[in-house]
């Protein structure tokens, strides 16, 4: 990807947002170029706000995932609306992701019209049609058109984060419409979280990959290293709602809870540069999902 796209000093938040399942953290990770965000096949499995962070030769980019928008009468899932609308306020522009191969992809623009047009004006939202590898092409021009036509966004991009195509696009955007200031973190930085954020959501993603019905969504990590003699030790305490989902974690004889390890390990070794000892432990907290302090502390609401 080129770095050399304009001589301005760009420095801004560029939001990703959408409905879930629309591919938002695939392509986080694709423009910045390494994995930032935790991605599954699941629904709801962005729960907090990450960016990623773009250094180019004409300034700074920073790509900000969302919690994807959805109908739930659960909670948690009311409350993720709520932190997606929060940190796409927050950003100066916004690139909202809808999945072009989802046959009712015009029905959720129509959905969320009024939130895109009170969000930012038309010149600060841009529509990025992801998956269209997996569309023809005689159905996504008519797709563009309709969008188009409901004068809602600058620019409407079709793009495959999963392949990278269009990301140089994309990047040239944020670069044209973000604003001209100083550089909001180092240059050594990749995300505005620190390392033990990261360590949790790839144990979380192994999760979410691995158990099935409401078995990762009643789970949240917390992480505590350490210095061993050869090597960090991590311990990742998983906390579950029930006894019954605990003995799913674990598994036959263990056997769950060790391909989670094996999984989650290969993340934070690639993330760290550096081997690991990844201990975890399941631990029962009993209806955390009702309880707001839980909620709070989970979801860095009380922050």
């Amino acid at each position: 990807m080129s770095s050399k796209i304009d001589k301005k000093r760009v420095s801004g938040f560029m939001g990703i947002v959408g409905p879930t399942n629309s591919g938002k953290s695939t392509l986080l990770n694709a423009l910045v170029g390494r994995k930032i965000s935790i991605v599954s096949q699941k629904v709801q499995t962005t729960y907090h706000g990450v960016s990623g962070i773009l250094n180019l030769d004409s300034g700074q980019i920073v790509f900000t995932d969302t919690p994807g928008y959805q109908r739930h009468p659960d909670r948690v899932a009311r409350l993720l609306n709520d932190v997606a609308d929060q940190k796409a306020a927050g950003c100066d522009a916004v690139m909202w992701v809808f999945d072009a191969s989802n046959p009712r992809v015009f029905q959720q623009v129509i959905k969320l019209k009024t939130k895109i047009s009170q969000l930012k004006k038309a010149d600060l939202s841009f529509c990025v049609l992801n998956k269209v590898d997996k569309v023809e092409k005689t159905q996504l021009l008519p797709l563009i058109q309709s969008l188009w036509e409901l004068g809602l966004f600058k620019e409407i991009i079709p793009v495959s984060a999963k392949k990278g195509n269009g990301m140089d696009r994309l990047v040239q955007i944020a670069n044209q419409v973000l604003p001209e200031g100083n550089e909001l973190y180092p240059r050594t930085a990749i995300s505005d979280r620190n390392p033990q954020f990261h360590l949790a959501e790839f144990v979380r993603e192994k999760i979410y990959q691995a158990t099935h019905e409401e078995v990762p969504y009643s789970s949240w990590i917390e992480i505590e290293e350490s210095e061993g003699a050869r090597m960090p030790t991590i311990l990742a305490k998983i906390h579950v709602d029930s006894d019954s989902k605990k003995g799913i974690l674990i598994g036959k004889k263990g056997e769950m809870l060790k391909k989670i390890g094996i999984e989650a390990r290969k993340e934070m070794e690639a993330f760290l540069g550096k081997q690991v000892c990844l201990k975890l432990h399941v631990q029962v907290q009993k209806k955390w999902k009702e309880d707001s302090r839980f909620v709070n502390r989970y979801l860095e609401l009380d922050q």
